[in-house]
């Protein structure tokens, strides 16, 4: 009888413990409403809506996408407190969001598909950081889309020879109101290349390295008929032939080109710019166990395909250019000695990227 009440005693207990455990672990896989939301923040082209849809079609989470038009915004937005799961800083950059505390670092045992990244893009000094330094420690960021600054050219409105041509095109007196360029900082990068001006020497006396060439950022600003923001609206003033002359990125000087071959793209002699963009985690993202799910979905070469094909941009994720569908393919193949005679952004620290923002938002400004 006691056996029978103590063996009946047990029973009950055994069962109350396996329910409590099982509600702990219900609690612990909950869904939580931020984890099936990720919220970020992405260049135009980079996000196609098919790439949306078929991501939140096998994850089950939504994204609330933003679209960018500079870095310097994303990072007064984080430094302000703002919310993001994934954000893009260009290469240049990121040591800004490292040196606040503002990125976390990366899972790669979670990127199955970091395998797909090109090997000439993984390990990069600035892609790793040890608290202190970039260069060494864990890694923060995976380069994703890597492209090129050049010249976009309507030849049926410009009749000179597109070979040879060289960022000086963007002043010539006789295009006057018939350029554009970029409305950031990169404007001042042509400004002090054409001027055989280093942009190491922006590390030593910034403010004097830029009184060097307010003459020329004043000319540029004379010439072209406005600064753009955003991809769409250099495209709207070249399709409307406002504009038939502009600095622009490599990915909108392909759409253009693929849709009319009245526009061409070329790197200038004096060496286009090259760059990449980056996937980095906000140290305060609400969900970096889905952010690291989204970064991995990226990285396939199907998914980096639509990129190319809707974006055109060429991405880091290898085999993803062979698997883009109707594209001309030669439009993203340049010659050793265009490649070779890049000049790549460099990193800048926090003080001196606020000298030259504030040079340029001052200059730039056409009334």
């Amino acid at each position: 009888m006691n056996y029978k009440c103590k063996k009946s005693l047990i029973s009950v207990s055994t069962v109350v413990i396996i329910m409590i455990m099982v509600l702990v672990l219900f609690a612990g896989c909950k869904a939580d409403p931020a984890s099936k939301e990720l919220t970020v923040f992405v260049w135009e082209g980079y996000l196609p809506e098919a790439v949306v849809d078929m991501f939140e079609e096998e994850t089950g989470i939504t994204l609330n996408v933003n679209l960018i038009s500079d870095n310097a915004a994303v990072f007064t937005l984080l430094k302000g407190g703002g919310e993001a799961d994934i954000i893009m800083p260009t290469q240049n950059q990121v040591n800004r969001f490292y040196a606040e505390n503002l990125a976390q670092p990366l899972d790669l045992e979670r990127l199955e598909n970091y395998a797909n990244i090109n090997s000439a893009f993984k390990d990069q000094q600035w892609s790793m950081w040890d608290g202190s330094q970039m260069g060494a420690g864990q890694t923060y960021v995976i380069p994703y889309v890597f492209g090129t600054s050049g010249i976009i050219i309507n030849t049926d409105k410009y009749d000179g020879p597109t070979e040879g041509i060289g960022w000086e095109i963007l002043f010539d007196p006789q295009l006057q109101g018939r350029t554009s360029s970029r409305n950031s900082a990169e404007s001042l990068m042509i400004c002090l290349d054409l001027s055989g001006i280093p942009r190491e020497n922006l590390l030593g006396d910034t403010q004097a390295t830029l009184e060097k060439i307010r003459g020329k950022t004043s000319d540029l600003k004379e010439n072209v008929l406005k600064f753009y923001s955003t991809g769409a609206e250099l495209l709207d003033m070249l399709g409307n032939e406002e504009v038939w002359v502009s600095h622009i990125w490599d990915g909108g000087g392909r759409k253009l080109a693929a849709g009319d071959p009245k526009f061409v793209y070329v790197l200038p002699k004096t060496g286009g710019f090259g760059w990449t963009d980056t996937f980095m985690i906000p140290a305060a993202s609400g969900n970096p166990e889905g952010a690291h799910l989204f970064i991995d979905f990226m990285l396939r070469p199907d998914i980096a395909a639509v990129v190319v094909t809707e974006g055109g941009y060429t991405t880091t994720v290898d085999g993803s250019l062979d698997l883009a569908e109707g594209i001309d393919k030669d439009l993203y193949v340049f010659e050793d000695d265009e490649i070779a005679n890049l000049v790549w952004q460099i990193s800048f620290p926090e003080e001196v990227i606020a000298i030259y923002n504030n040079f340029w938002e001052e200059l730039s400004t056409i009334e």
